[in-house]
């Protein structure tokens, strides 16, 4: 478990984890909660709340860790994000490189609409995107906008 995190619950398979409501200096940090389940070779990471520098050691922690424990990679559900920053996003990326570098994959499955413009705006969509043989399962489905936006554009962010 992240040394920063409060303690995690056992659910349903999987682990969850929160950051503290304050930061060692009596800051309030924004909400964010991490539920970490298997989902067969992979494992898929539920976040909810604030991707900023805030989140930044628990969320790398956390994913790193849900990483080193699959197999063939990660999965991300990001659609309970309400924000995040260039902090949040090079913290994806470096999970993203550290999987490759493994023999993995970080695929995001599912995007709010404020995560979806961040990875738009900046063109790491495609980065991030799920390969076509890697097909999301019931758990994982994106919302309708998203798989409208893959149907249309042959993946989730693809082409252009």
């Amino acid at each position: 478990m992240p040394e920063h995190a409060i303690p995690a619950q056992l659910n349903r398979g999987g682990t969850t984890y929160a950051a503290p409501a304050y930061s060692p200096s009596g800051r309030p940090l924004p909400r964010l909660e991490i539920e970490i389940h298997p989902a067969g070779d992979r494992q898929l990471a539920v976040i909810t709340g604030e991707l900023d520098i805030d989140a930044d050691q628990l969320l790398h922690s956390t994913l790193r860790a849900a990483l080193d424990r699959s197999r063939h990679g990660l999965d991300l559900d990001l659609r309970r994000v309400d924000f995040c920053d260039c902090s949040g996003l090079n913290i994806l990326l470096r999970i993203r490189q550290r999987a490759l570098r493994e023999g993995k994959t970080l695929c995001v499955r599912a995007a709010s609409g404020a995560v979806r413009r961040l990875l738009t705006v900046t063109h790491t969509l495609p980065l991030l995107a799920p390969p076509d043989d890697h097909r999301p399962t019931a758990p994982t489905r994106a919302p309708d906008a998203v798989q409208q936006h893959r149907d249309t554009q042959g993946g989730l962010g693809r082409g252009r």
